[in-house]
């Protein structure tokens, strides 16, 4: 009886191992005819029954990820890897999801053990290339890349990324090498990804000679001439720009794309009026999209149209009420406006929505003190300068509202503005302002040697403001330097008469994706 017995129970194994695999087999077949939802059903069935076969649960995590689940494809070839260790087809899967879902450091870790066991590996090392390029290892990238040539052959994106980690690491000559490469697919899709490539890393003129190698008969196509036109913004050629860009927008392909590029190609030029009915027909044909209302915004405040730019501020407010970008526009303009109270409703708001925007809390800071709630406004500087203790900006914002307090008698303020400005020096030690400001504390206190030292570097950086000039004057004149003087005065007055209108033709405000 014992031995009927065990001869049952083993067979009952056989049987059910076979049936593990007949369903494996079968979600195979029906993966490789299309069917993935069923296919998947019988890899479950098969996991199921053997949940710690690896070969299983490493099909399962492959159909998975070709059906883009990748979550739940990692989590089983988690377990594939733990359950095979030595299993490197699926460590470099595993690594591919980790890739995709954005942890490169995990997903390095992955390729790094696979190569130190085979570190020949050249899908592995492609792989480690790809993520570390993603990852801003570009010396690792480029090593990684360039030794597997074949493999990097086959996919442009790897000759793309390639090229990108070359001119990170100012090995121009390798980059452009690389992108003839890329353009010698004779593809119009590798062609255009090389002229982003070049545009990316500020090689205009390789970006240009790339999308000038495009067919004459393929030249002229939408998707070109933008890819051109958005070459000529980022080299400064706006006119040309223009003249791209406007047979595009008067044509069917016309996209929300193209309009927002004119329109900050006509803010360059000083044609706010174009600028604005560009951003408007960007609106018109993507009304739920934000950011076209947002660069309207900002055009039109950099242009000092400010009654407009509340308007369109206060319509974008009303579309988009968990837009921490609009609220922190509407607040900007207000203040500029002098609508204090206004503007401190809307950056508490964009504050409520967006808690990590250092601008939100440093416009509340202003807009309080410029509305005369000082205590709040003290309160919300001591809060930004805990909450983002590298932002110079913040501490140079604070010293200002503080040496505005001394001019009312707080005989503190002078010296904790004072120490504001040196540590906001300490962490930017370019911040004209900061300079600026320290500069002319010292000189009101009789030292201007102290004084000079730091006027002189404020006005080599921010060669454009009156302000620093018209102190350093001052400075020089204290130390009896008379033509010194003189000729800051000189500049003082030319850029004091030319404030309004530069003010006007500013490009504050433009976004880095232009």
């Amino acid at each position: 009886m014992l031995f009927a017995g065990l001869m049952f129970w083993h067979q009952g194994l056989l049987g059910q191992a076979d049936s593990a695999q007949a369903h494996a087999d079968l979600g195979i077949q029906l993966a490789q005819s299309g069917d993935l939802t069923s296919a998947e059903n019988e890899l479950r069935q098969a996991v199921k029954i053997e949940p710690n076969n690896p070969e299983f649960l490493s099909t399962l995590g492959t159909l998975l990820a070709m059906d883009k689940k990748l979550d739940e494809s990692t989590a089983v070839f988690r377990k594939a890897v733990h359950l095979a260790p030595a299993d490197f087809t699926s460590r470099r899967y595993l690594a591919a999801n980790l890739w995709q879902l954005h942890s490169y450091g995990e997903a390095k870790h992955e390729l790094e053990t696979i190569l130190r066991e085979h570190p020949d590996d050249a899908h592995s090392r492609l792989l480690l290339g790809m993520v570390s390029e993603n990852s801003g290892d570009y010396a690792t990238a480029a090593k990684m890349l360039s030794s597997v040539p074949d493999e990097v052959a086959k996919q442009p994106e790897s000759l793309a990324a390639l090229a990108l980690s070359y001119y990170r690491l100012h090995e121009r000559t390798n980059a452009r090498t690389t992108l003839q490469r890329l353009s010698s697919l004779n593809t119009l899709k590798a062609t255009l990804l090389g002229g982003e490539i070049a545009d990316q890393a500020g090689d205009y003129e390789e970006a240009e000679q790339l999308l000038n190698s495009i067919s004459s008969s393929e030249a002229n196509a939408p998707d070109v001439q933008f890819r051109r036109a958005t070459v000529q913004y980022h080299a400064g050629h706006f006119a040309q720009c223009q003249a791209t860009l406007q047979p595009l927008v008067s044509s069917p392909a016309a996209t929300p794309q193209m309009y927002n590029r004119l329109g900050w190609c006509y803010h360059r030029l000083n044609k706010p009026k174009e600028a604005t009915e560009s951003f408007e027909h960007a609106i018109a044909l993507t009304p739920a999209d934000e950011s076209n209302y947002v660069d309207l915004i900002k055009v039109l405040e950099a242009h000092n149209f400010l009654r407009v730019a509340l308007d369109a501020a206060n319509r974008a407010a009303a579309l988009f009420p968990k837009s921490a970008a609009v609220f922190n526009l509407k607040g900007s303009v207000e203040s500029r406006l002098l609508q204090f109270t206004d503007a401190v409703a809307s950056y508490r708001h964009a504050l409520q929505l967006d808690r990590t925007n250092a601008n939100s809390i440093l416009g509340l800071a202003r807009a309080q003190a410029s509305a005369g709630q000082t205590s709040d406004a003290t309160s919300t500087f001591h809060t930004a300068i805990q909450r983002f203790p590298k932002d110079a900006r913040i501490k140079v914002a604070y010293a200002e509202i503080l040496l505005k307090q001394m001019e009312t008698g707080d005989s503190d303020a002078k010296s904790r503005a004072e120490q504001l400005l040196r540590s906001a020096i300490a962490i930017d030690a370019l911040n004209g302002e900061a300079l600026y400001q320290l500069g002319n504390v010292e000189l009101n206190d009789g030292r201007s040697e102290e004084a000079l030292r730091h006027l002189e570097q404020a006005v080599k950086l921010l060669p454009q403001s009156s302000q620093p000039h018209f102190a350093l004057a001052r400075a020089y004149r204290r130390l009896k330097r008379s033509n010194d003087a003189e000729r800051e005065m000189d500049l003082y007055n030319k850029l004091k008469a030319s404030e309004p209108q530069r003010a006007e033709s500013s490009g504050a405000g433009d976004d880095a994706r232009n």
